[in-house]
Protein backbone atom coordinates (compact mmCIF):
# COMPACT_ATOMS: atom_id res chain seq x y z
CA UNK A 1 0.00 0.00 0.00
CA UNK A 2 1.20 3.50 -0.60
CA UNK A 3 0.54 6.01 2.61
CA UNK A 4 1.19 9.57 2.52
CA UNK A 5 2.24 10.98 5.41
CA UNK A 6 1.79 14.65 6.74
CA UNK A 7 4.99 16.67 8.66
CA UNK A 8 3.32 19.63 10.60
CA UNK A 9 0.53 18.54 13.04
CA UNK A 10 1.19 14.85 12.21
CA UNK A 11 4.85 13.89 12.62
CA UNK A 12 5.23 16.90 14.74
CA UNK A 13 2.45 18.49 17.04
CA UNK A 14 2.47 22.35 15.46
CA UNK A 15 -0.07 22.92 17.58
CA UNK A 16 1.80 22.44 21.13
CA UNK A 17 4.74 24.01 19.74
CA UNK A 18 2.70 27.45 18.73
CA UNK A 19 0.82 27.64 22.35
CA UNK A 20 4.12 27.02 23.87
CA UNK A 21 6.23 30.19 22.14
CA UNK A 22 3.70 31.87 20.75
CA UNK A 23 1.95 32.70 23.99
CA UNK A 24 4.75 34.23 25.91
CA UNK A 25 5.52 36.36 22.40
CA UNK A 26 2.21 37.90 21.75
CA UNK A 27 1.50 38.51 25.18
CA UNK A 28 5.07 40.35 25.82
CA UNK A 29 5.32 41.75 21.83
CA UNK A 30 2.21 42.93 21.10
CA UNK A 31 0.17 42.33 24.61
CA UNK A 32 -2.51 39.87 23.47
CA UNK A 33 -3.29 36.81 24.86
CA UNK A 34 -5.47 33.93 23.27
CA UNK A 35 -8.12 34.84 21.72
CA UNK A 36 -9.05 30.83 21.03
CA UNK A 37 -6.44 27.94 21.75
CA UNK A 38 -8.60 25.11 19.17
CA UNK A 39 -7.55 26.88 15.79
CA UNK A 40 -4.68 25.42 13.93
CA UNK A 41 -3.01 29.17 12.67
CA UNK A 42 -2.10 31.32 14.83
CA UNK A 43 -3.62 34.18 13.61
CA UNK A 44 -6.80 32.58 14.40
CA UNK A 45 -5.53 31.49 18.00
CA UNK A 46 -4.53 35.26 18.74
CA UNK A 47 -6.63 37.19 16.67
CA UNK A 48 -3.46 38.75 15.13
CA UNK A 49 -2.52 40.74 11.88
CA UNK A 50 -0.60 39.12 9.02
CA UNK A 51 2.35 41.08 9.96
CA UNK A 52 2.10 40.13 13.28
CA UNK A 53 1.87 36.78 12.57
CA UNK A 54 5.00 37.26 9.91
CA UNK A 55 7.42 38.71 12.90
CA UNK A 56 6.35 35.48 14.93
CA UNK A 57 7.63 32.99 11.91
CA UNK A 58 10.67 34.98 11.70
CA UNK A 59 11.80 34.40 15.13
CA UNK A 60 10.45 30.70 15.09
CA UNK A 61 10.64 28.83 12.10
CA UNK A 62 13.81 27.56 12.13
CA UNK A 63 13.51 26.70 15.90
CA UNK A 64 10.05 24.59 14.92
CA UNK A 65 11.94 23.08 11.42
CA UNK A 66 14.94 21.99 13.15
CA UNK A 67 14.76 21.15 16.69
CA UNK A 68 10.31 20.20 17.47
CA UNK A 69 10.83 16.80 18.11
CA UNK A 70 8.66 14.44 16.37
CA UNK A 71 5.30 13.03 18.47
CA UNK A 72 5.97 10.19 20.24
CA UNK A 73 5.76 6.58 18.29
CA UNK A 74 5.88 8.39 15.10
CA UNK A 75 9.12 6.95 14.46
CA UNK A 76 8.17 3.50 15.58
CA UNK A 77 5.02 3.10 13.38
CA UNK A 78 6.63 4.62 10.27
CA UNK A 79 9.07 1.86 10.70
CA UNK A 80 7.11 -1.09 11.45
CA UNK A 81 4.55 -0.01 8.23
CA UNK A 82 7.58 0.40 6.02
CA UNK A 83 9.26 -3.03 7.51
CA UNK A 84 6.03 -4.52 6.48
CA UNK A 85 5.85 -3.66 2.75
CA UNK A 86 4.07 -0.46 2.45
CA UNK A 87 5.45 2.68 0.37
CA UNK A 88 6.08 5.61 2.72
CA UNK A 89 5.65 9.16 1.44
CA UNK A 90 5.97 12.27 3.18
CA UNK A 91 3.60 14.42 1.34
CA UNK A 92 3.57 18.19 3.30
CA UNK A 93 3.12 21.73 2.27
CA UNK A 94 5.31 23.14 4.88
CA UNK A 95 5.98 26.69 3.93
CA UNK A 96 8.51 28.02 1.13
CA UNK A 97 9.25 24.34 0.14
CA UNK A 98 8.01 24.82 -3.27
CA UNK A 99 10.11 27.78 -3.89
CA UNK A 100 12.97 27.36 -6.32
CA UNK A 101 15.21 29.91 -4.31
CA UNK A 102 17.84 29.96 -1.53
CA UNK A 103 15.10 29.61 1.27
CA UNK A 104 13.26 26.65 -0.74
CA UNK A 105 16.24 24.90 -1.07
CA UNK A 106 17.10 25.81 3.12
CA UNK A 107 13.49 24.58 3.83
CA UNK A 108 13.74 21.34 1.92
CA UNK A 109 17.04 20.51 3.20
CA UNK A 110 15.42 21.30 7.27
CA UNK A 111 12.83 19.10 6.15
CA UNK A 112 15.27 15.92 5.04
CA UNK A 113 17.71 16.44 7.79
CA UNK A 114 14.52 16.32 10.52
CA UNK A 115 13.18 13.33 9.07
CA UNK A 116 17.21 11.99 9.24
CA UNK A 117 17.18 12.89 12.40
CA UNK A 118 14.17 11.68 13.99
CA UNK A 119 14.72 8.20 12.50
CA UNK A 120 11.40 8.72 10.10
CA UNK A 121 11.99 6.10 7.69
CA UNK A 122 10.70 7.10 4.11
CA UNK A 123 10.45 6.21 0.26
CA UNK A 124 9.83 9.63 -1.10
CA UNK A 125 8.92 13.12 -0.44
CA UNK A 126 6.30 15.48 -2.37
CA UNK A 127 6.20 18.93 -1.77
CA UNK A 128 3.00 20.87 -2.40
CA UNK A 129 2.35 24.27 -2.95
CA UNK A 130 1.22 26.05 0.64
CA UNK A 131 -0.79 28.51 -1.54
CA UNK A 132 -2.87 25.77 -3.68
CA UNK A 133 -5.47 24.52 -1.07
CA UNK A 134 -5.95 21.16 -2.81
CA UNK A 135 -2.15 20.12 -3.97
CA UNK A 136 -2.31 17.56 -1.66
CA UNK A 137 -5.13 15.99 -3.06
CA UNK A 138 -3.48 16.20 -6.59
CA UNK A 139 -0.56 15.37 -4.91
CA UNK A 140 -2.24 12.12 -3.56
CA UNK A 141 -3.88 11.60 -7.00
CA UNK A 142 -0.67 11.74 -8.59
CA UNK A 143 1.48 8.90 -6.48
CA UNK A 144 -1.62 6.29 -6.42
CA UNK A 145 -1.56 6.88 -2.39
CA UNK A 146 -4.33 4.88 -0.41
CA UNK A 147 -4.06 6.03 2.68
CA UNK A 148 -3.50 9.49 4.05
CA UNK A 149 -2.35 10.58 7.14
CA UNK A 150 -3.23 13.87 7.43
CA UNK A 151 -4.70 17.02 10.20
CA UNK A 152 -6.09 19.71 8.10
CA UNK A 153 -9.60 19.73 6.93
CA UNK A 154 -8.77 21.73 3.92
CA UNK A 155 -6.26 19.06 3.18
CA UNK A 156 -8.24 16.26 4.04
CA UNK A 157 -11.37 17.46 1.88
CA UNK A 158 -8.95 17.42 -1.24
CA UNK A 159 -7.63 14.03 -0.83
CA UNK A 160 -11.05 12.28 -0.02
CA UNK A 161 -11.84 11.84 -3.09
CA UNK A 162 -8.62 9.74 -3.75
CA UNK A 163 -7.43 8.15 -0.71
CA UNK A 164 -8.55 6.97 2.35
CA UNK A 165 -8.07 9.47 5.77
CA UNK A 166 -7.21 8.95 8.55
CA UNK A 167 -7.19 12.48 10.90
CA UNK A 168 -5.07 12.47 12.62
CA UNK A 169 -7.01 13.98 15.98
CA UNK A 170 -6.14 17.65 17.39
CA UNK A 171 -8.76 20.14 18.89
CA UNK A 172 -8.65 22.16 15.67
CA UNK A 173 -10.24 19.00 13.25
CA UNK A 174 -11.96 17.61 16.22
CA UNK A 175 -15.58 19.00 15.35
CA UNK A 176 -14.73 17.74 11.48
CA UNK A 177 -17.44 14.45 10.60
CA UNK A 178 -16.35 13.25 7.17
CA UNK A 179 -17.62 10.52 5.61
CA UNK A 180 -14.84 7.20 4.91
CA UNK A 181 -12.78 9.12 7.51
CA UNK A 182 -10.94 7.47 10.45
CA UNK A 183 -9.65 9.39 13.21
CA UNK A 184 -6.89 8.69 15.10
CA UNK A 185 -5.05 10.14 18.49
CA UNK A 186 -1.70 8.88 18.42
CA UNK A 187 0.63 6.49 15.72
CA UNK A 188 -1.02 3.39 18.09
CA UNK A 189 -4.52 3.93 16.13
CA UNK A 190 -3.07 5.11 13.47
CA UNK A 191 -1.20 1.99 13.04
CA UNK A 192 -4.31 -0.08 13.66
CA UNK A 193 -6.11 1.78 11.64
CA UNK A 194 -4.23 0.68 8.31
CA UNK A 195 -3.90 -3.05 9.48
Amino acid sequence: MNIGIDMDGVLTDIQAFNLKHATPFFKKRFNRDIVDENPYDIRDIFGCSKDEYNTYWKRYLLKYAIFEPARKGAKKTVRKLSAEGHKIFIISKRVFTCRDNFLGKLMRFLMRNWLWRNCIKYDEIVFCDNDVPDSKGTACRENNIDVMIDDEVVNIEAILPFAKIICFDTSYNRDYKGENVFRAKDWEEVYRAIK
